[in-house]
């Protein structure tokens, strides 16, 4: 078992993908921990800023998040008051809202996200990068 295992990590595009995914979020996590945020959080933080209010519903489909995870990520971050929940029109759900104090994070982040794109970019190179784009556009179809 131990030769057909070997193949198994020498090819497993799934691992390569979790490994790559480690070692950027490293970086990222690396340059936001100054501020206190995890790429996730940072990510999450990026995506209700560009809606105004989003659903839940639409972060998971546009994250590719999980519910619980971001769940657990919007009650830590209303928590320390960058996030905040509001009744939607309908009650079943609520809009997910940045506020002043999660705005002026972002603002104060986006120098060190800056930093790590452009090492993270550097090293990969910019071939691989536009590749990274097309393989997730390619699987998101």
């Amino acid at each position: 078992m131990s030769e057909e295992t070997k193949g198994v990590e020498a090819v497993c595009v799934g691992g390569c993908v979790r490994k790559l995914n480690r070692m950027v979020t490293a970086i990222y996590d690396g340059a936001l921990a100054g501020a206190g945020l995890k790429t996730s959080q940072f990510s999450v933080l990026v995506a209700v800023a560009n809606r105004k209010k989003a659903r839940p519903t639409e972060l998971t489909t546009l994250l590719q998040m999980d519910e619980s995870t971001l769940s657990r990520n919007v009650e830590r971050m209303c928590a320390r008051g960058w996030l905040r929940l509001e009744r939607d029109e309908d009650r079943r759900s609520h809009l997910i809202e940045v506020t002043e104090r999660g705005q002026a994070l972002l603002r104060k982040c986006l120098p060190a996200w800056r930093q790590a794109q452009e090492k993270v970019s550097q090293r990969l190179g910019a071939d691989n990068v536009a590749a990274l784009r097309s393989a997730l556009r390619k699987l998101s179809a």
